[in-house]
């Protein structure tokens, strides 16, 4: 809706209502059910002089990181929060670049067991736009030398848990080339949310990498 938010804490765990804590620090509440005004459409940087667009900076990622990336056997998106905490690594400048150029590894997606404030209503598809968005620095402008690549060319297995909340449409995912979805043990926590079995998890992705 046009509306910006500045701040991991006020996208994802806002504070809450009454004085700041003796440190001058809000608290925030990590049990916040309140949902955002809409969907977020991007992650951006600010700089300090601001909060307004003409305040969006472009950073570029450190280059040991694409050093590691440039190795790697597989590539791997963990399960988190995604606009505040891999959303915001994908965006730096050279990241989609050193994703997408590395061609013949596995590339996987460990999805989410269950929805949060920041992604209420979303879909495995939604989850997979929002990644390659990102990588793409879609909607960042000119400064932020945008890509064009597919969500294949960055992501070519989804994982997820057996008793996930977040929805998994198979045929809209091929319609984005992406064919490989793996169903892997979970439990189920005491608020309903679908957890990994860890072991299962790490025998799903050392399988997949050896028969790679």
């Amino acid at each position: 809706d046009g509306t910006i938010i500045r701040g991991q804490n006020a996208i994802s765990h806002p504070s809450e209502a009454g004085p700041s804590s003796p440190c001058g620090q809000n608290r925030v509440t990590k049990e916040c059910s309140s949902p955002l005004s809409s969907p977020i459409a991007r992650i951006l940087y600010l700089s300090t002089e601001g909060d307004h667009l003409m305040h969006e900076v472009f950073p570029s990622v450190n280059p040991s990181v694409v050093e590691q990336l440039e190795k790697a056997d597989a590539l791997v998106y963990g399960m988190g929060s995604l606009y505040t905490s891999i959303c915001p690594s994908l965006i730096l400048r050279g990241v989609g670049e050193a994703v997408s150029g590395r061609t013949g590894i596995r590339k996987f997606l460990v999805l989410n067991g269950a929805l949060d404030r920041e992604t209420e209503g979303m879909d495995a598809v939604d989850f997979v736009l929002a990644i390659t968005n990102a990588l793409n620095r879609r909607g960042a402008g000119k400064l932020s030398c945008p890509l064009s690549h597919p969500p294949s060319a960055y992501i070519t297995t989804l994982l997820y848990p057996k008793d996930g909340t977040v929805r998994v449409d198979v045929e809209r995912l091929a319609s984005l080339g992406i064919h490989h979805l793996v169903e892997v043990s979970s439990t189920v926590d005491s608020h309903g949310r679908a957890l990994y079995c860890p072991a299962a998890l790490v025998t799903t992705l050392q399988e997949h990498l050896e028969s790679a």
